[in-house]
């Protein structure tokens, strides 16, 4: 009898912290950065990921550290963003343009115009630009990337923290 009160219990514990505090569970699944295709979609940079894109969003880092899912372009690197939303417990989607010498950990992440706005449907992150006509996808990478202060070495103050693929 006492062991199936401790399992209710358990069970009601879960299921409290599951709905009411989504953050707690979920929030970062390997799968949704594993790259298995990418290129353009109707003009749009595109991958797709075995998990779902822009599912997971990090709550640990708050508005220091967000998820981009990077496309290397004829016109420059593009990527579609998934950060910690206002309310603390869902995400914001956005979009960001960047100046990098090299994909690497602690690489400096300089910030150019982005104009196109995210799109997230299933297994699939895309940029779409408002204005440019892209060529050619070369690359995409799926990162995180952490936002400290601007210094003499990089004025964003934004890094490459973790290289979750590449393709």
């Amino acid at each position: 009898m006492h062991y199936s009160i401790t399992i209710a219990i358990a069970l009601s514990v879960t299921l409290l912290l599951v709905f009411y505090f989504p953050q707690a569970y979920g929030v970062f699944h390997r799968e949704d950065f594993i790259i298995t295709d990418m290129g353009l979609k109707n003009g749009n940079p595109f991958m797709t990921v075995q998990g779902e894109a822009g599912r997971s969003f990090s709550v640990g880092g708050g508005d220091e550290m967000f998820y981009a899912y990077t496309f290397v372009t004829d016109k420059g690197v593009f990527a579609s963003t998934v950060a910690l939303g206002e309310d603390d417990n869902t995400p914001y989607y956005g979009v960001d343009r960047f100046e990098v010498n090299k994909f690497e950990i602690g690489a400096c992440l300089g910030e150019g115009t982005a104009t196109g706005e995210p799109k997230f449907s299933g297994k699939t992150a895309e940029y779409v630009p408002k204005e440019l006509v892209f060529g050619n996808v070369s690359k995409a990478y799926t990162l995180q990337v952490t936002s400290d202060d601007p210094d003499d070495d990089c004025e964003t103050g934004q890094h490459i923290y973790k290289i979750f693929s590449s393709k």
